[in-house]
């Protein structure tokens, strides 16, 4: 985060999304960080995601009606959209590329072979160096099901973006 401010002088949001989005909704930034990206498969939540409105509910329902992941949603979503009123910022993840659906937005998806991102992982998680394998299948799956809930759109595809940048050949800094 301090790099991307730094080098291109503009506001960075990444996991302080969480506390203000915690703020936002009234709950602590621990509870959203854990419920965050994940998403449940039941038939309520589909219901209240949208598309199923007039069958679920004779009315569109109120935030609070709706589960806490949809309700962090609607928060982020949001203090995206404010955000991106205000001045020129960068956004990690949390769906920013389906939100911002503007002209002024380039959407960027940073990928990595998996044995890079695994002794990158190593590096940050190195006390669980036995599950990382697991963890790394794990993180991925709940962003894709999160993205994928939120968007109607496959993560990770090119259709989704205007450029997308290998991190593992180029570098982190050089992705900045």
């Amino acid at each position: 985060g301090q790099l991307v401010s730094k080098k291109l002088g503009m506001d960075f949001y990444d996991k302080e999304l969480i506390d203000l989005a915690a703020k936002e909704i009234g709950f602590s930034p621990e509870l959203i960080a854990d419920k965050e990206q994940r998403v449940t498969n039941s038939l309520l939540y589909n219901f209240a995601m949208g598309s199923l409105y007039g069958i679920a509910y004779p009315r569109t329902p109120k935030p609070e009606e709706l589960p806490l992941t949809e309700q962090i949603f609607i928060a982020q979503k949001k203090i995206i959209q404010d955000a991106a009123r205000r001045s020129s910022c960068v956004f990690v993840g949390r769906c920013a590329d389906y939100i911002l659906n503007r002209d002024d937005v380039l959407k960027v998806f940073i990928y990595c072979d998996k044995e890079i991102r695994r002794q990158r992982a190593l590096a940050e998680y190195g006390e669980i160096e036995d599950y990382i394998d697991e963890f790394m299948h794990q993180t991925d799956k709940k962003r894709r099901i999160h993205y994928e809930t939120f968007t109607n759109q496959k993560w990770g595809r090119r259709e989704n973006y205007d450029i997308m940048l290998n991190s593992g050949d180029l570098g982190i800094e050089k992705c900045v």
